[in-house]
């Protein structure tokens, strides 16, 4: 997830559950665990700008060629069915409650 999105999805967490929405409403509406929603709620201010995620920029992930061949392959064919999951962040965040 790019940086942007996770600092909205964190954002939008803490001001629905400021709004009274239950963590479990919260997560399936951003597509989440209810447990991670509740530990972003538990964020103060100043944390939900900062990236803690364990991945380094730059460092690329350990695929094979044939896992990265197969990986476009699965795309491709889902591309074709019109089947996969693009996302709902486009109307997430304009959520009004």
């Amino acid at each position: 997830m790019k940086k942007e999105l996770l600092f909205l999805k964190r954002k939008k967490a803490k001001e629905l559950h400021k709004k009274g929405w239950s963590n479990r409403k919260i997560a399936r509406l951003l597509l989440t665990n209810k447990d991670s929603i509740g530990n972003l709620i538990n964020l103060r201010d100043k944390d939900i700008l900062i990236d803690r995620r364990s991945w380094k920029k730059g460092i690329p992930r350990k695929y094979t060629i044939e896992a990265k061949e197969e990986i476009i392959n699965i795309r491709k064919e889902l591309e074709k069915e019109n089947s996969y999951f693009i996302g709902l962040w486009f109307s997430i965040f304009d959520i009004k409650k």
